[in-house]
């Protein structure tokens, strides 16, 4: 009798627990999915903002202490590109992501891209295509961008 209570306990305990952690796996998922949502959404505001010179809504996302490398290798700090876009010799006119990518960790989130870009610094054309990497830091309640890196792509080599 005490092994067919053991038997009957046991198989009830194997029925009725997967419910709770089905139930948490599922809330994790959907947790997840609604960061990624809105770090893309953070993400296309910060492409916006640069089509639309929005130094307002620049300065909200992007991070005072953010770090950024360019694609010619040279260290961009929040204050230098903010006096490029203030001179208005920053300028884009087009940039759009595709092949988007979120890893988020914790508090840290990771964009990878394909940004497709049209615009100028000076006389500098930074039209092109390139791979980029933007890191966003969550501090509270919100989202910020602390880190970004650009690599141009380029044609793969003829055999």
């Amino acid at each position: 009798m005490k092994l067919l209570l053991c038997v009957t306990f046991a198989t009830a305990s194997f029925i009725f627990w997967p419910a709770p952690a089905l139930a948490q796996t599922a809330k994790a998922t959907e947790d997840l999915q609604s960061v990624k949502n809105e770090i893309l959404a953070l993400d296309q505001r910060v492409n916006d903002a640069a089509v639309n010179g929005d130094l307002q809504t620049r300065g909200k996302i992007i991070s005072d202490d953010y770090v950024g490398v360019a694609p010619n290798g040279m260290i961009l700090r929040k204050p230098v590109i903010t006096a490029h876009y203030q001179a208005g010799t920053l300028r884009y006119s087009v940039v759009v992501n595709s092949d988007v990518e979120i890893h988020v960790h914790d508090d840290c989130a990771i964009v990878t891209a394909m940004a497709t870009v049209k615009g100028h610094d000076g006389d500098t054309d930074l039209s092109g295509t390139y791979r980029i990497m933007r890191v966003f830091l969550r501090g509270g309640d919100r989202w910020q961008v602390v880190g970004f890196q650009a690599t141009p792509m380029r044609s793969p080599a003829a055999n």
